[in-house]
């Protein structure tokens, strides 16, 4: 199935599009540096799949997949939900921070306000 061109060039196509896309958003400093390895190497996996095609026919026999092209799915799959896991931890944190900070300006500025009257 992975041997038929029109996967393997999606592939290849998918990849470069997903390495330029980032590059792109990097050099227009819009993207982090951990998020920026996590594509490339997402689009490096890819690229190689489509390149090396007897990988996925190797993994996928190894691991019970009736075709490569299921493993290759999984693989996308997979990195995709942990990359999702991974950006809703960070979002979390973040909101935390947010909240923390959002609660340290009101008491700073309620500070201020009377300071203000006491003076």
């Amino acid at each position: 199935m992975l041997d038929q061109p029109i996967i393997r060039v999606c592939l290849v196509v998918g990849s470069l599009i997903t390495a330029i896309f980032v590059l792109r958003r990097v050099r227009l400093a819009k993207v982090q540096i951990e998020d920026t390895l996590f594509w490339l190497l997402f689009s490096a996996v890819l690229l190689v799949l489509a390149i090396f095609p007897g990988i996925a026919y190797w993994a996928a026999n190894l691991l019970g997949f009736q075709s490569p092209i299921n493993f290759v799915y999984i693989v996308i799959i997979f990195l995709l939900l942990a990359q999702q896991f991974f950006t809703s931890i960070r979002l979390s944190q973040l909101d935390s921070k947010v909240r923390i900070l959002t609660e340290r300006v009101a008491l700073n500025e309620e500070k201020v306000e009377r300071e203000k009257l006491d003076l």
